[in-house]
């Protein structure tokens, strides 16, 4: 027995001390005398979790616990320990709680985990329950304002902001509460009353003078709902940039090769090097951005351009696998703006081309940097930015409505072609249809496959007419984030009549997701922000897609493609003719063929398309 102990002593100081590896060493000698020791099994199973061997390490902390189910350290542990493995853990943190009802880390856990699972409304309680026992601690309040607001419920998460910035959270918590915007808006009417809160507390923080050391940290969220009320953002937007520069000066770094006045010209660039342009997303790979930007990248002129391909931390897939051999130069960047922007500045570009800008922080917050002599963006995110470093923004002319120069902060640059080089997609076989899906094959089938944050309230009453005017039409969303009740409470309360004709399918893999596309009857494009990259892969399959352009670029995009194919047959001049065209080419067999036909045979412009990306070599050179 001395022997064990003292094996057990020298485990738990090497444990204490960090030494893991050498901790589990010891514990399994221990365990090999003595194998119904709970504690040794507790330890061992911490001690392997903590050096990354965690199915392992659970393994042994439950069986702690049988031998020892009184104990609720080992609950504890296990419940925060699969949390932080990724691991759904909403069971083991009720059954810690029924050890330790009041252990705040604890409650604050199982809020989290089933924030995390989309089950927002209900992982209030728990989360409200530690603010009871706590209720002077900033973070607290903060975790409650984050899962309210998901939940949407904006009142209770911009009263739970203020307290928490009032207890000294950090200021970044006052530009939280201006950003607290609907996901899912219950109304046109919610989305003016968060547009002037927004207004109102962005004015008093400038007021405040605030003060935030790390905007990425302490904020960690941009405006990017804001581009889904089908209002103009420049003014919203130009404030909340210039917060940040009275806020955060850090921001406006300047590499020092942008501050020499001696850095070539154009025509020497010509005459001596290549121009060296930077591309910069967090989403090179299997996401929108990658696959809209992929054939850019790929194919701009070697003779004229180096390409620099910057990458943040993101899942290694085949498409960022590819983008990294097609690069002249592929530099990989972390999320850390400081050692960001030193390492793009090293890199002494001549261009920095933003593919989108508004969807992610890091990059938002970035750039407010001076790290090429042009910094420009394109419609990744087809909204103005207020940043002053973004010289221009890079737009499709045929999508611009003629005022769009007055909704930008940076200079408009309108190019012809779509300004993406997207290639044609491919259906898989054996190809899927709406029965795969658990659609009545007999059904029409109208399929608005948008983001759900991009059904603007005022888009419903068009959506319930066509079903009420097609009544074997069937309406289908598609809902990956779990976001879809919202909706469908407000479409159910519109029009009770057609609900149940209302459908949400899941997330579905690319491949699925083309097929239902090229299997839908129509295609419904939102009111005030269009598809993009859904439009093109409806037109490449001859799915037509019905639009209404809205005011802004934004909803502008399939009316683009359409004009550069010469069409107009899917072009609605207003929300009621919007429903007719919907409508006829839905229920008229024929006029849906011949609609379907023409647009086969003339959307080979929309894709692999050189003109865009002769237009950007023409742009960099020319501003260079």
């Amino acid at each position: 027995m001395a022997l064990i102990q003292d094996v057990f002593t020298h485990a738990q100081q090497r444990h204490a001390a960090g030494h893991f590896a050498e901790a589990a060493a010891l514990a399994r000698e221990v365990l090999r005398l003595a194998p119904d020791h709970a504690v040794t099994r507790h330890m061992l199973g911490t001690a392997l979790c903590a050096s990354g061997h965690g199915e392992e390490g659970l393994a042994h902390i439950g069986t702690a616990m049988l031998l020892d189910p009184g104990q609720p350290v080992y609950a504890v542990n296990l419940a925060i320990l699969l949390h932080s493995l990724g691991i759904k853990a909403d069971a083991a943190f009720r059954r810690a709680l029924r050890l330790r009802p009041g252990d705040a880390r604890l409650l604050d856990g199982l809020g989290s985990c089933m924030s995390e699972q989309g089950d927002n409304p209900q992982a209030l309680t728990p989360l409200k329950h530690r603010l009871a026992l706590e209720p002077n601690v900033a973070e607290a309040y903060r975790k409650v304002a984050i899962v309210a607001q998901r939940a949407g419920q904006l009142e209770e998460a911009r009263r739970a902001y203020r307290r928490a910035w009032r207890l000294g959270g950090g200021d970044g918590l006052l530009v939280r509460e201006a950003l607290t915007l609907p996901a899912i808006p219950h109304s046109a009417a919610e989305i003016e009353e968060s547009r002037a809160h927004c207004a109102a507390v962005l004015r008093q923080a400038r007021e405040h003078g605030l003060r935030i050391d790390n905007p990425l940290r302490e904020v960690g969220v941009t405006s990017f709902f804001l581009s889904y009320h089908g209002l103009d953002n420049r003014a919203l937007n130009g404030e909340l940039a210039a917060l940040y520069q009275e806020a955060c000066p850090s921001l406006l770094y300047t590499a020092a090769h942008c501050r020499e006045s001696g850095w070539p010209s154009a025509a020497e660039d010509r005459a001596g090097r290549r121009l060296r342009v930077g591309f910069i997303s967090d989403y090179f790979h299997n996401h929108t951005i990658g696959m809209l930007n992929e054939g850019l990248i790929e194919r701009l002129s070697r003779e004229r351009f180096e390409v620099v391909l910057f990458l943040t931390p993101g899942p290694d897939d085949d498409l960022r696998r590819h983008l990294r051999t097609v690069a002249d130069r592929a530099v990989d960047i972390p999320h850390d703006l400081g050692a960001a922007r030193h390492i793009v500045a090293e890199e002494r570009l001549d261009v920095l081309y933003y593919t989108d800008i508004g969807m992610s922080p890091f990059t938002y917050f970035l750039a407010f940097a001076r790290l090429a002599p042009r910094q420009c963006l394109s419609w990744g995110h087809p909204d103005t930015t207020g940043i002053p470093t973004l010289d221009v923004f890079l737009s499709c002319d045929v999508m611009e409505p003629e005022d769009g120069e007055a909704h930008y902060s940076e200079r408009l640059i309108r190019l012809p072609g779509p300004t993406v080089c997207y290639r044609r997609p491919r259906l898989a076989e054996p190809r899927k249809t709406r029965i795969d899906f658990g659609l009545a094959a007999e059904s029409r089938l109208y399929l608005c496959p948008q983001s759900l944050f991009k059904i603007h309230p005022v888009y419903d009453d068009a959506l319930i007419a066509i079903l009420r005017r097609d009544r074997d039409g069937i309406l289908v969303f598609v809902d990956p984030r779990g976001q879809g009740a919202a909706l469908t409470r407000r479409l159910s309360a519109k029009g009770p009549d057609v609900a149940a004709r209302i459908h949400l399918l899941p997330g579905l893999g690319t491949a699925d997701f083309i097929a239902l596309t090229a299997d839908a009857d129509v295609m419904l494009d939102p009111f005030h922000y269009s598809g993009g990259k859904t439009s093109l892969e409806a037109l490449a399959f001859g799915t037509p897609v019905v639009t209404w352009p809205g005011a802004f670029m934004r909803g502008r995009h399939t009316l683009g493609f359409y004009r550069l194919m010469g069409l107009d047959d899917c072009v609605a001049n207003d929300p009621a003719d919007y429903v007719d065209r919907a409508v006829r080419l839905g229920t008229d067999q024929r006029l849906r063929a011949q609609v379907r036909q023409r647009i086969l045979e003339r959307s080979a412009v929309l894709f692999d398309d050189g003109t865009s990306i002769r237009a950007i070599e023409r742009f960099f050179q020319e501003t260079s």
